[in-house]
């Protein structure tokens, strides 16, 4: 556990004028704020699976087999061996003061708690790591979850659960072979909800057959209600050997280009309550050799500066159009 106490209550909102030149409320600095200190996230793996993978629905349509693990994640490490490798690069690149586990790939609480409970202690159990974060599903989230988060609350330590929601629209979430409807993500939302003192995320992603900008609009004011902190939004991309593969080398999937990405993003994030934080703007492909398209998406940086200069040219900025 973390031998200091973690504030739990969320830092007031900053103003637009405070947003350290940025037109949008960033994750670092809803970090900042909460625990008055720079902090990191560490990406790790505990080598679980999800309930598609598990069933004859099969993967995402977009998942490869890494289940949206970056490169450097190394599932057949223990925790705290993972935690020590990683550490090492963010220092020299970032010299972070604390650290949050992220545990990121497939759905990790799609496994008995009992059994989730050991590796989440070995995370809070390693040096300047303060808190958890628990990437899962909506449909994932058992009763007996919540009492095991609260408990490391109790203790001192910051948790919070991301969900990937992905979409609210019922023929979106088919294509993507979710296995589930927006009902799930519905009440998946609620559940986190209930549970004040964790802070609940949400993954997007853009560029989905279907999609309008009203639906986009929809979304946004979804969000705004509903209790979360933070949402990553991420463009759908297409990786080899992923169901959608295959639809994109028959002509039945065409990818956004950057600049109709960013216009989207602009558009959502107008709508977007600006005490939100904003935990990533595009996704990159860990993998690139895996990449088909867009080819984008395998750059870091050209995305995210292309979608801040978007916001400026149009002095558009997060929560302008929020009532």
């Amino acid at each position: 556990m973390p031998a200091e106490n973690v504030e739990t209550t969320k830092p007031m909102p900053p103003s637009a004028d405070s947003w350290q030149g940025k037109r949008y409320y960033s994750v670092g600095q809803y970090y900042q704020e909460r625990f008055g200190k720079k902090t990191y996230r560490l990406a790790l793996s505990m080598g679980g699976s999800c309930p598609n993978r598990d069933s004859a629905i099969g993967a995402c349509s977009f998942c490869d087999e890494w289940g949206s693990a970056g490169f450097y994640v190394r599932p057949q490490l223990s925790i705290a061996t993972q935690i020590e490798q990683y550490k090492t690069g963010l220092i020299r690149r970032f010299k972070p003061e604390a650290y949050l586990a992220y545990f990121q790939p497939y759905t990790n609480s799609f496994g008995r708690t009992e059994a989730l409970a050991p590796l989440l202690e070995e995370a809070l159990a390693a040096p300047e790591v303060i808190g958890l974060i628990l990437g899962t599903r909506p449909d994932c989230l058992s009763s007996s979850l919540f009492p095991l988060l609260e408990g490391f609350i109790a203790a001192g330590a910051y948790v919070s659960i991301e969900l990937g929601i992905q979409s609210f629209d019922e023929q979106a979430l088919k294509f993507l072979n979710r296995g589930h409807g927006a009902a799930a993500c519905l009440e998946g939302l609620k559940k986190v909800a209930a549970h004040p003192k964790i802070d609940l995320g949400v993954h997007l992603m853009f560029g989905l057959p279907g999609e309008t900008d009203q639906k986009l609009i929809e979304t946004a004011h979804r969000l705004n209600d509903s209790g979360v902190s933070l949402v990553k939004l991420h463009q759908l991309h297409v990786l080899k050997n992923t169901p959608l593969e295959a639809l994109y080398l028959k002509g039945e999937y065409q990818p956004l280009e950057l600049d109709e990405y960013a216009r989207k993003v602009t558009l959502f994030l107008e709508q977007l309550d600006p005490k939100i934080a904003l935990g990533r703007l595009a996704a990159n492909a860990s993998h690139v050799e895996e990449l088909v398209a867009p080819l984008w998406s395998g750059e870091k940086m050209r995305p995210i500066n292309h979608i801040e200069k978007y916001l400026e040219r149009h002095s558009a900025r997060q929560g302008r159009l929020v009532a």
